[in-house]
């Protein structure tokens, strides 16, 4: 264990790895990114007077290790953190829904024969659906089969197809199974007729965040890091890596305007894995890069919106799910801390998610901004004389898109990556998940933990893939 740990990415699952190693074994660790800031999709940013997040990033209450890290950071100020409970809705209909959709108050205020069509529908496709045998591989059969057509369409079939540029028939099973857990129709009827029935919240309801926005945590855990001896290398092209039998050897990276060759004990990535299997060349089989190559990402267009008012609304955020919006989520981050905006103004984030080169992530900020004011004059709660400022930052390759068959393209290079003795890949990103901030850094803390022991057990990096990777049998 002489040679030290090369993490690749200073976001959340990076960061609390290299802390973790550091503060359980002193193991020397080097982390290397491109950014100029640490945190990734975590971090914040300086606009004007406001501190602005790249979404709500707030970390769940559940007393696990991440929430005892972020309280552990801030032990000696912890006034810096500020604890509530979720707000969040659905726009559908000129009217605002609870989120997750809560069944009798869309009943109620829909239209009373929409609602008399969605209950029938649902019936209807229960009663088919057990006399007929349809395969449910993608995400349309999944929606359809448990919500009937309608109910369907409006909560999750517009949206999806919105959100993912594609059509939901092409979206893999498994993208719905793990994002709209627990949510049952027949229970939501049942719980209405007061007949029983449970709902499973999908979704971990209170948080945790500072008062300065996400990145704050991030600066103090690099900062930590810093202190106990690791190295971070910012502003760092990684040009690739170099191998031996089944072990890197060592990374070729460019730093300062120099080259140079770290040599790695082992490597921990938390970068995309097209990303990754690129650093190694044409090493790699023909059938590992080509499944690489498959594992596709949409990328965000954000949109921030100044208004000279004291808020909008009481919401973190509310989803716009029909298609005659453009934009899919808008965040008001002053509801989780008013101290990220300037006294008497508040900024609503606006999401619109693409692809590298379309016609949305070449259009003109003006043009980009013409189509947010359209969509909020369709919000009848937002007035759109009292914007008077905005911003618009495009952001990359954010989210991993679950075509189908992606879990035996990832399963693939995974299962490749995983007979190196000394590469792990980690996060969101490294592991192409549908997963958040609290889980990046649960899963960092952990690898952290696999790799300050002597020997690193290969088992228990196993069993580390096993508890994450739910798509697949690795």
């Amino acid at each position: 264990m002489s040679q030290p740990v090369i993490i690749f990415g200073a976001g959340p699952a990076g960061l609390a790895c290299a802390y973790k190693i550091l503060k359980e074994s002193g193991r020397k660790t080097i982390i290397l990114d491109r950014a100029p800031t640490v945190g990734g999709a975590g971090g914040s940013f300086r606009w004007k007077g406001h501190i602005l997040d790249y979404g709500p990033h707030a970390f769940h209450t559940r007393g696990d290790e991440p929430e005892k890290l972020v309280r552990q950071l801030f032990q000696s100020d912890p006034s810096l953190l500020i604890e509530g409970r979720k707000q969040v809705h659905v726009y559908l209909k000129n009217k605002r829904f609870r989120y997750p959709l809560q069944v009798g108050e869309a009943l109620l205020k829909f239209n009373p024969l929409l609602s008399l069509r969605i209950v029938v529908e649902f019936f209807l496709t229960s009663v088919f659906h057990a006399i007929v045998s349809i395969p449910i591989d993608n995400f349309e059969n999944w929606g359809r089969k448990r919500f009937g057509s309608t109910l369907y369409r409006m909560s999750f079939g517009d949206y999806t197809e919105k959100v993912w540029k594609t059509q939901p028939s092409k979206i893999s099973e498994k993208f719905a199974s793990e994002k709209i857990q627990g949510f049952s129709f027949i229970n939501l009827l049942k719980r209405l007729l007061r007949i029983g029935g449970q709902v499973t919240e999908p979704y971990y309801q209170t948080w945790i965040y500072h008062k300065y926005g996400s990145g704050q945590l991030y600066d103090k855990l690099a900062e930590e890091i810093r202190a106990l001896g690791g190295e971070i290398l910012l502003n760092t092209q990684i040009k690739s890596v170099q191998t031996h039998g089944d072990r890197v050897t060592s990374v070729s990276i460019e730093h300062g305007g120099q080259s140079c060759e770290l040599p790695c004990g082992h490597l921990v990535s938390s970068i995309g894995l097209p990303q990754l299997v690129s650093l190694f060349g044409n090493g790699l089989p023909f059938t590992v890069r080509h499944a690489a190559a498959k594992l596709a990402y949409t990328s965000l267009i954000l949109v921030y919106i100044e208004f000279s008012q004291e808020r909008v609304s009481d919401d973190h955020w509310f989803y716009l799910l029909e298609k005659k919006f453009k934009f899919n989520r808008v965040t008001e981050q002053k509801n989780l801390s008013e101290h990220t905006a300037e006294p008497g103004k508040t900024v609503l984030m606006f999401e619109l998610t693409c692809r590298v080169g379309d016609e949305y992530w070449q259009m003109p900020d003006e043009e980009i901004f013409k189509l947010v004011r359209e969509d909020c004059a369709r919000i009848h709660f937002i007035h759109t004389d009292r914007i008077s400022d905005y911003l618009v930052k495009r952001v990359p390759n954010v989210y991993e898109i679950y075509y189908k068959h992606f879990d035996q393209h990832a399963e693939m290079v995974l299962a490749y990556l995983n007979e190196f003795r000394n590469v792990i890949s980690i996060g969101r990103r490294g592991l192409f998940l549908q997963g958040d901030m609290h889980q990046a850094v649960e899963m960092g803390l952990g690898m952290g933990a696999i790799l300050s022991q002597d020997p690193v057990e290969p088992e228990a990096i196993r069993c580390f893939y096993r508890k994450y990777v739910k798509y697949s049998d690795i």
